[in-house]
């Protein structure tokens, strides 16, 4: 759950093993969408050098979101970092946007770091996709690792 922030562009560096695995969640969240036309909420954890890759379908975006850090904080005491990858939209000096947005944290902090890649769905006409060049930073999100179970009516007020 991202917080209001004015996105700016991101500097990932994937020689960096958070960057890296913020990186390949975006490359997975945009196949995945192209493949299908949707998305379903899926985290990767890494521990060591391995990758655990978890979907977390739901009703609505509240059950997604718990299921996700219920899963998150299962295996907390292995991990390094986590990310949380879900289609939902921004807002930019454009107005709002649809995005795939990637929330990153580890267990050492109370927060987690959001990126987003803008994508334009051609739904009237051919059904085209289009990711935009460039990751945004959207700057602090809430961690799936503090425990909290949200409501939809807590995902409507961010």
């Amino acid at each position: 759950m991202t917080e209001d922030h004015i996105a700016e562009g991101a500097e990932l560096n994937e020689a960096d093993a958070l960057d890296k695995i913020v990186l390949f969640a975006l490359d997975e969240a945009m196949e995945k969408f192209e493949q299908s036309g949707e998305l379903e909420p899926f985290t990767v954890v890494l521990h060591g050098d391995n990758l655990h890759i978890e979907s977390h379908p739901g009703e609505d975006a509240a059950e997604c979101f718990n299921a996700a850090s219920q899963a998150v904080q299962n295996l907390a005491h292995v991990m390094q970092a986590y990310v949380f990858a879900y289609d939902g939209y921004i807002t930019t000096d454009e107005g709002t946007r649809d995005a795939l947005i990637a929330e990153r944290g580890t267990p050492e902090s109370d927060r987690a770091e959001a990126f987003a890649i803008l994508y334009t769905l051609d739904e009237e006409g051919d059904g085209s996709l289009t990711f935009e060049d460039g990751i945004y930073d959207l700057g602090s999100a809430t961690t799936l690792l503090g425990g909290a179970v949200v409501t939809s009516d807590d995902l409507d007020e961010i």
